[in-house]
């Protein structure tokens, strides 16, 4: 197992990236055995002032947040003001939770509470963007919880039954930790958690932001359609307001570190025990199935994400992910490994995951085209997006990507087809038209790639009855 990353490999493939889907700019850091191995910024932070990225510049590390706010509760839970166990409406006494004591804390973290998303905090997410589409009242405090009890009759399961992710639940355990703290949630947070990790650049406000004495920050950038073409705009940032236990902290890359080395060491940083090892294995214990994560299985713990083991990576993964529409980001930890990788982008351009697990395969000394499915479908895609003819022109095939779907536009002797495409075999170069019909045989609707045996470029195309050529 290597102590150290290749740069040249890592630098090239987030490079390439970076190229392919537009993005601004990225930072990632990585800790290997208590050691920074890999510390860099690509692209800009600002694009009209020019100004680099870097693993230092403030960057919104969205949802990623829930894992201090998660963090914040089992501190609370040691210094005997709470426990996880208790009912929600020991310490909120509104609907929806006064006529479900069962509901508890420890469903709020795990997103088990079976409340869906009713997105009572997303209204200042939405109006940074100057989204004005939909205007309801939960603004106070007041507000807040009464949107959360008004849809009480689309709470139809019971706690535990169904997982839910619900960034309202966070912030409502954040109204409990104020409670408990006797402080705001944000001071609490900086008292206990980012003060002691040494974590100076970590914000949660926009003064914060403004003031910061590096002038190192995140511009953030949403993507829209320009003449048809999807170009970058520069957009206010979502910060304060109900954001910051759901997903609302700023932080260096590097500052990140300090934090995944804390959770490595089982809650313990520069000798001192910030949280237990028991408070540790309990964020880090899975509690129920989600559609978030790789390998067979992945579990929501609290506030974390848990991957088991797998043949391409065997080692137990704990990572999270975060977006806020201006930024996107993903921490990994490999307690086995003692090691973490952290990356967060300027944009939403769905790079960040690619990078940290780029990041893993090399620390494990595995090639990471071979080992990253989103990787291996990028080179596939590379080599057969395009346009073939058939014989003597008489038709066309062509095979594009339209807002991240494969789609064929294909001109047979029956007519012109449009249609999605699905992967059905990437070794084999193997697709097949999307159909609604489930007993649908997989030999209908075949689409098979055919490679040159001499150049091993893709020359030819198979649909229906025709063979196309490239062009």
């Amino acid at each position: 197992m290597t102590t150290s990353i290749n740069t040249d490999i890592a630098d090239n493939i987030i490079r390439t990236q970076m190229r392919k889907r537009n993005t601004p700019g990225v930072a990632i850091s990585v800790l290997k055995n208590g050691q920074a191995i890999y510390s860099k910024g690509f692209g800009s932070r600002n694009l009209k002032q020019f100004q680099p990225m870097d693993a230092d510049t403030l960057m919104g590390v969205g949802s990623i947040s829930k894992s201090f706010t998660a963090f914040a509760v089992m501190k609370l839970q040691e210094m005997g003001k709470l426990s996880i166990d208790d009912s929600v409406a020991k310490y909120l006494k509104v609907e929806p939770f006064l006529s479900r004591p069962e509901i508890t804390l420890k469903h709020l973290l795990s997103h088990r509470s079976g409340i869906p998303s009713l997105d009572a905090g997303m209204l200042g997410f939405h109006y940074a963007f100057d989204d004005f589409s939909s205007i309801y009242p939960a603004t106070s405090r007041a507000d807040f919880l009464a949107h959360l009890a008004d849809a009480s009759e689309f709470i139809v399961f019971k706690p535990g039954e169904r997982f839910y992710y619900n960034n309202d639940m966070y912030s409502c355990l954040s109204f409990i930790i104020e409670q408990q703290a006797g402080m705001s949630f944000t001071q609490f947070v900086q008292q206990e958690i980012l003060d002691p990790l040494a974590m100076t650049r970590a914000v949660y406000t926009q003064q914060g932001l403004d003031e910061d004495p590096d002038n190192n920050v995140m511009t953030g950038y949403r993507f829209s359609s320009d003449s048809g073409k999807r170009a970058a705009k520069e957009s206010d940032l979502p910060i304060g307001g109900y954001f910051p236990p759901r997903g609302g902290l700023y932080a260096s890359m590097n500052n990140m570190l300090n934090y995944a080395q804390c959770l490595l060491n089982r809650g313990e940083y520069n000798g001192k025990q910030l949280l237990s090892s028991a408070s540790v294995d309990s964020l880090f214990t899975g509690l129920i199935s989600m559609p978030y994560g790789e390998g067979n299985d992945p579990q929501y713990a609290l506030g974390w994400c848990i991957e088991s083991p797998s043949e391409q990576t065997p080692y137990t993964v704990i990572q999270h992910a975060g977006g806020m529409g201006t930024s996107q980001s993903f921490l990994l930890l490999v307690p086995e490994l003692q090691l973490a990788a952290v990356a967060a982008e300027n944009a939403s351009t769905g790079i960040t995951p690619l990078a940290a697990r780029t990041m893993l395969a090399l620390a494990m000394d595995q090639v990471p085209e071979k080992v990253i499915d989103e990787l291996r479908i990028s080179k596939v895609l590379d080599d057969v997006l395009g346009t073939y003819k058939s014989a003597y022109d008489l038709y066309e095939f062509k095979l594009s990507l339209q807002s991240n779907v494969l789609q064929a536009d294909v001109k047979t002797d029956d007519g012109t087809f449009s249609f999605p495409v699905l992967i059905n075999d990437l070794a084999s170069l193997s697709f097949k038209a999307y159909s609604m019909n489930m007993g649908d045989p997989n030999n209908r609707g075949k689409i098979q790639f055919h490679r040159n045996k001499d150049s091993q470029r893709i020359e030819f195309v198979s649909y229906d009855r025709y063979l196309y050529r490239r062009i």
